[in-house]
């Protein structure tokens, strides 16, 4: 009796980016031989996990689930053990997820604080985001994870949208593009399999993919020279992974009636033109398509969930990410089997991409989920990496303008500080810790004054005033900046401004953009980041221990930027 045909081939499987070995290749036909229909469904759902208690993997790994999503956030040993009990308990080998962005709130809690992707940007060395692709390899590589959702290919167009920002490297096409492939470069050549993401590409759309369907509103000859071009590169740098954002494309129309397989109003995470036609077809992408999360209003916006998950795949995507529930999603996905919504075709050839990716990873080759204890120090918060961590913080410090020349500050000229600085503040889902730089300052010196919220600015006996902001770019974060309520007081309070009392210097760690709401701010520079060693640099730069070398990876509202 003839062996069936697969609807993924030897060709495809050997070829970029699996690259897979007839060993390789046997393996993912043993394995998909094994699997019922149960079993395939299975392998398309990749929850997240916050209980990392040994009963709880132990249920996730029995499930047979294709992947699972945990938090660099956690304890260094409760990732490690739940590593282990995962790659132990599961039939296939899971792939092991996490999102390592770096920043503020994205680096990994147990290593190094690494600043965000526009600081890297603002260094203008592309070595830069090399090693920020290494440490994220290293250290999440030690924790046992073998993934990661990074890094953003998006470009900052839009100084509205909150959710690219800081976390996009820069808002021009070709910086972006060396910069994503140098990252590329960086995880791969240190073992971990990266994502880019969002397809097709956002950063137009000032709202967020979180609580709205968003739109990249560009013509199809600008696309193909800007996030085209960069998708290209990213896949001719062989990446695994490529996420399909909630993101819309209105501009791409391969054709009418049968040639047009999907709505032009549908995002890409449900639109078979756009990942079957542009991404596969033209762009010739042969790896794994992993939905961005299922739980977003970009995507459940956009009909019943019995029907857009199995539409979901059938539409292209081999990976249904973040399942509001599991049970639910996986009798979705058969149902619509069952219904004729999802064919079996599409469900096979994302099972087999499936397990070629796993197999280029060489998880059928039985490795130990975690490296051993003794490669921690070079691994996990080494002294290479702070101290990279380090040149980048010092190296992307810009200084806007200062129109005063007011630095560097002195204790001796500018020894009494009044500041106003953003504190109680959170991420989407945790709180943050209050900045560092005003203790850092007294060490020095310098005496803090604060500005006190519903109170009247009062220069009297104040050297000078300084504005501490830090807000980096996040997805779900509602607002940046600049928080006028906050800093100063309910109305007329928020009208204050201490540049209008004393020489003033504001400084962002976090968004660029905040120049657009204080074109008359006489002295500003941007930090991008609040992780330690840019506050430590900050700091250093402020009293002229160190030059402010940055340069802005964005174009500034108003043209403000040296």
């Amino acid at each position: 009796m003839p062996t069936p045909r697969l609807p993924l081939s030897d060709t495809q499987m050997s070829a970029a980016p699996f690259h897979l070995d007839r060993q390789g290749r046997d393996w993912v036909k043993a394995q998909f031989g094994r699997l019922g229909t149960e079993a395939k469904i299975a392998q398309l759902i990749l929850p997240m996990c916050r209980d990392l208690s040994d009963d709880n993997i132990d249920a996730l790994a029995a499930r047979g689930l294709g992947g699972v999503h945990r938090f660099p956030s956690y304890a260094e040993e409760e990732l490690r053990r739940s590593a282990r009990r995962l790659m132990q308990g599961c039939a296939v080998p899971p792939l092991l997820t996490a999102d390592i962005e770096m920043s503020e709130k994205a680096s990994v809690k147990a290593g190094t604080a690494f600043p965000n992707q526009m600081a890297v940007a603002a260094t203008g060395n592309a070595e830069n985001a090399r090693r920020m692709g290494a440490i994220a390899a290293r250290e999440a590589g030690y924790l046992g994870f073998g993934v990661s959702w990074t890094p953003v290919a998006d470009l900052a167009l839009n100084f509205r949208s909150n959710a690219v920002n800081t976390r996009a490297f820069s808002d021009k096409v070709d910086q972006t593009l060396s910069l994503v492939c140098a990252y590329l470069d960086g995880m791969q050549d240190n073992g971990l399999v990266a994502c880019v993401k969002h397809f097709p590409g956002e950063g137009l759309d000032e709202r967020d993919q979180h609580y709205v369907t968003t739109h990249n509103t560009m013509a199809m000859e600008d696309w193909h020279t800007s996030f085209g071009k960069i998708y290209a590169a990213a896949i001719a740098r062989d990446v695994r992974l490529v996420m399909a954002g909630h993101v819309t494309l209105p501009a791409y129309r391969p054709g009418t009636g049968d040639a047009a397989l999907s709505g032009a109003t549908l995002p890409a995470s449900l639109n078979a033109n756009l990942l079957q036609g542009l991404l596969r077809g033209e762009l010739g992408y042969n790896g794994v398509i992993v939905s961005d999360a299922t739980g977003m209003a970009g995507f459940t916006s956009c009909g019943d969930r019995k029907d857009i998950v199995p539409l979901c795949i059938e539409s292209g995507c081999d990976i249904l990410l973040f399942p509001r529930d599991i049970d639910e999603d996986m009798q979705l996905l058969r149902d619509g089997l069952d219904s004729g919504a999802l064919s079996q075709t599409r469900l096979d050839q994302a099972v087999l991409r499936i397990l070629a990716l796993k197999a280029s990873m060489g998880l059928h080759l039985e490795r130990p989920a975690v490296p051993p204890e003794n490669r921690r120090a070079a691994l996990l918060g080494s002294e290479e990496h702070r101290a990279w961590a380090k040149d980048v913080a010092e190296g992307c410090l810009t200084l806007v303008r200062d129109d005063q020349s007011l630095l560097p500050l002195s204790p001796k000229r500018h020894r009494r500080i009044l500041l106003a600085e953003l504190r109680d503040r959170r991420s989407p889902s945790a709180p943050l810790p209050d900045l560092e730089i005003p203790a850092m300052l007294e060490q020095l010196g310098f005496e803090i004054t604060r500005v006190v919220p519903g109170e009247p600015i009062d220069a009297t006996d104040q050297d000078i005033g300084l504005y501490l902001m830090a807000e980096e770019g996040l997805s779900g974060k509602e607002h940046l900046g600049p928080h006028w309520e906050r800093l100063h007081g309910a109305f007329p309070l928020t009208m204050q401004r201490m540049w209008q009392y004393l020489p003033t210097l504001y400084v962002s760690l976090g968004s660029p953009f905040l120049t657009f709401h204080m074109p008359d701010c006489p002295a500003f520079v941007n930090a991008y980041s609040a992780v330690r060693p840019v506050q430590q640099a900050v700091v250093d730069a402020l009293t002229g221990v160190i030059p402010f070398r940055g340069q802005s990876p964005v174009d500034l509202p108003f043209g403000l930027h040296r």
